[in-house]
């Protein structure tokens, strides 16, 4: 490896970039407001939405590809690189603390951020690597966790893997299988781009509207953007959850725990009287905002599970009925719940 010129950037990719920024906002406001119970529903769980934040993580991956290629197609400039490297690794030791000092119960142990620093690793072998080895190792990385998986690849030391027969609980998990499979196909594109002179052409292009020129000062800022949107559109969320329109999370909550109460079946009315006398013990106690926060400590916990138990019992004693057998007690989310989880009979 030596040093070199450095290439000329092409603004295309910036715009690329910028509209995965755009998207990525969008997707993590949707979060947002789902996770401060804004409104009663969980982009994880719809398969559109997990699409879309799919298609957003490998736009950002297949890109980091093709970057490392036009890069480096002069040579590397190991001070260049190794800057960039720091960058990104730190950003991704960052949010690693933040999350789990804020968000413990889905802390990012390894997010896009880990991923791109690790292929930024990973991928060098691959930058002279031929063609046809390059599509190999990434259809290797992208079809090996359909065919194979193992419970040693389920301890916590080996969770960035990606190999678990389950994933681990993270709000942002981005493994090298398959996601690195998606990062040696940027590799790819971009070594077929240059053979056929692409990025003399795409590097004569420059936005000329105020829209691409801002998507591609975002794309050319993307780890600042990235690591300053979500703090910014969190807090905005939070304002609104607890100043503006302060009973909306709780008014969903108990929404949700009548949903679940009328599940088990149980009528509209026990629900009602269930969940009101649940929620008004919980407000009684003070713990309203530990509740909605899931910070509630074992003895809080207990003492509300005997309160549930109450309103369990006589809401449905008032009603002239009974629990069945097989009810299961009323509790309260166990600390590793999401703050979503509400009592239910």
């Amino acid at each position: 490896m030596n040093e070199a010129e450095a290439p000329r950037r092409i603004a295309l990719l910036d715009a690329v970039r910028g509209v995965a920024l755009v998207a990525m906002a969008i997707f993590h406001g949707a979060w947002d407001v789902s996770f401060l119970r804004l409104v009663r529903f969980d982009p994880g769980e719809s398969f559109g939405w997990t699409l879309f934040a799919r298609l957003i993580a490998g736009t950002f991956l297949a890109v980091s590809g093709i970057s490392l290629v036009l890069a480096t197609r002069n040579g590397i400039r190991l001070k260049a690189y190794f800057r960039r490297l720091a960058l990104v690794a730190a950003a991704a030791v960052l949010v690693s603390a933040a999350t789990w000092f804020v968000m413990p119960q889905g802390w990012v142990f390894f997010g896009i951020l880990h991923q791109i620093a690790l292929a930024g690793v990973l991928a060098l072998p691959f930058l002279r690597a031929p063609a046809l080895a390059i599509a190999a190792a990434s259809a290797f990385f992208l079809v090996l966790p359909h065919l194979f998986r193992a419970e040693i690849f389920a301890t916590p030391a080996l969770w960035w893997v990606g190999l678990a027969p389950l994933p681990p609980p993270s709000f942002d998990y981005v493994p090298v299988f398959p996601w690195f499979g998606i990062v040696l196909a940027g590799v790819l594109a971009g070594r077929l781009g240059l053979q056929f002179g692409l990025d003399r052409r795409l590097a004569a292009w420059t936005p000329r509207h105020w829209p691409g020129r801002v998507l591609a000062l975002g794309g050319r800022h993307s780890l600042l953007v990235y690591l300053v949107h979500q703090p910014i559109l969190f807090g905005f969320f939070f304002l609104i959850a607890h100043v503006v329109l302060p009973d909306t999370a709780e008014m969903a909550e108990r929404a949700d725990c009548r949903d679940s109460c009328m599940a088990q079946g149980f009528d509209a009315g026990e629900c009602t009287a269930y969940c009101g006398c649940a929620f008004d013990t919980i407000k009684t106690e003070g713990l309203m905002p530990a509740y909605l926060t899931n910070s509630l400590t074992p003895i809080q916990m207990a003492t509300l599970r005997d309160s549930f138990l109450t309103c369990q019992a006589k809401s449905l004693r008032a009603l002239g009925d009974e629990p069945p057998a097989d009810a299961p007690p009323a509790d309260v989310p166990p600390s590793d719940a999401p703050a979503s989880a509400a009592p239910s009979p």
